[in-house]
């Protein structure tokens, strides 16, 4: 049987998309799709059981980034597991952000709250590597994952360490404070097609917005003369995000689209209160 007859046959018996079918063969196999269908080797019984304990655990909804224990984010391939949340290319925006606003010998601070896996530092880190990265989790587990793909790409330029928002980071100030944290409301439909994912890295009390609203509040005690806020937020939430922007004396405060043309983050700059 040649491979293409065999993911067609898989096809069948968990119906599954092709798609689905190939990227689990392809990390089985460890090829690309390209090279699958070039393959010649015949599968090991090893390799034919892997495949389909895998598409069991994928026909129950386990997200592949779980299945595999990677997942891809900017140019870097980071570990994730039922600890951390998995990265999403909309949370790119902010990346690209920074990167507009900074020149490439850009040596400031950043601040990234609620790290996770570090995605977001460690892609900083690796494209503005004369930066000073900082990077908090209140969970231990993402600290240590995060810390580990520190480590996987020699990020010496990013500092993880636990810590709920700010409360470690007493005395410093930052030229960018960014982060993605919990932004669902707790009765959110969209949570059903989340329910392997840590629900303390998805949900946020007051609807949704206790977490923005708290690094809101306390973000300009850490912001440097002309230091900018980035914040990820919900689809449907940009406006209420920009107005406690506003009525806490934020300036410039702007909402920012992801590819699927969604107000996906707001940025705004220290307020002149601060100083």
């Amino acid at each position: 049987m040649t491979l293409r007859s065999f993911i067609q046959k898989l096809q069948r018996q968990y119906q599954l998309n092709k798609r689905e079918i190939e990227i689990v063969t392809c990390y089985v196999l460890n090829t690309n799709t390209a090279g699958l269908f070039v393959y010649e080797k015949e599968l090991s019984q090893h390799q034919l059981n892997k495949i389909h304990q895998l598409l069991e655990k994928r026909k129950l909804g386990i997200p592949f980034a779980y299945l595999t224990g990677v997942k891809d984010f900017w140019s870097l391939t980071l570990k994730v597991n039922k600890h951390t949340l998995i990265p999403r290319p909309e949370t790119e925006l902010i990346v690209e952000y920074v990167l507009n606003k900074t020149k490439s010998n850009f040596d400031g601070a950043i601040l990234d709250l609620g790290t996770g896996t570090g995605a977001i530092a460690l892609s900083l880190a690796l494209e503005r590597p004369k930066a000073k990265i900082v990077a908090v989790d209140q969970c231990i587990e993402c600290v240590k994952t995060a810390i580990e793909n520190k480590n996987n790409y020699q990020l010496n330029n990013a500092k993880i360490f636990q810590s709920n928002w700010f409360d470690k980071l007493k005395g410093q100030t930052f030229d960018f404070i960014l982060s993605n944290p919990p932004y669902i409301d707790n009765d959110d439909k969209h949570l059903e097609n989340l329910q392997y994912e840590p629900r303390s890295a998805l949900v946020a009390a007051n609807k949704g917005y206790s977490d923005l609203e708290h690094i809101i509040i306390h973000a300009q005690d850490y912001m440097s003369a002309n230091a900018k806020l980035v914040l990820e937020h919900g689809y449907n939430q940009s406006e209420v995000v920009k107005q406690k922007l506003t009525s806490n004396c934020y300036l410039n405060v702007k909402s920012h689209k992801d590819l699927a043309g969604i107000l996906r983050i707001t940025t705004a700059d220290v307020p002149k209160s601060c100083y």
